[in-house]
């Protein structure tokens, strides 16, 4: 795997400069931009998304909180051609999808839990909707904001 200080090195600019030209900083010259994005595809470099989200605080991920019954929820052709739009919309803003779901409520929870507290997404969509359903209770009190853009 390439790192960012052998891309510095080749393109004889510091680590620091590459991060910036990786962030598109204005700070950085179009000449110096062109000539590390240019040692960047020859070495093959793909920054780490990763040590990205840690330095941005962002994952670029939407989770997708499947009904209980993830078995015949594919049977049900409503699904599988939600998913497909909501994966052409994340792809098309340069987001990822991370679907998660339990056979009982106290396992969606955790998976949950693990998804949102661990940071792994930005956002959920919960793609069913019940009376008194304990996980957007969750979502609801874990001040998680639900948000209607599109």
């Amino acid at each position: 795997m390439v790192t960012i200080k052998e891309v510095a090195e080749k393109a004889g600019v510091s680590p620091s400069t590459v991060s910036r030209v990786i962030s598109d900083s204005p700070r950085i010259s179009e000449e110096t931009k062109e000539r590390v994005r240019k040692v960047m595809k020859e070495l093959g470099y793909h920054p780490n998304a990763i040590a990205r989200s840690l330095v941005s605080r962002t994952t670029n991920t939407i989770g997708i909180v499947m009904p209980r019954a993830a078995d015949e929820v594919f049977l049900n052709p409503f699904f599988p051609e939600a998913l497909r739009g909501i994966a052409k919309c994340t792809h098309q803003e340069g987001y990822c999808m991370l679907i998660t779901t339990g056979n009982t409520d106290e396992e969606q929870l955790e998976s949950l839990k693990t998804v949102v507290n661990g940071g792994r997404v930005d956002g959920l969509i919960l793609m069913y909707s019940k009376i008194n359903d304990p996980i957007l209770k969750a979502v609801k009190k874990n001040a998680c904001t639900i948000c209607y853009d599109r």
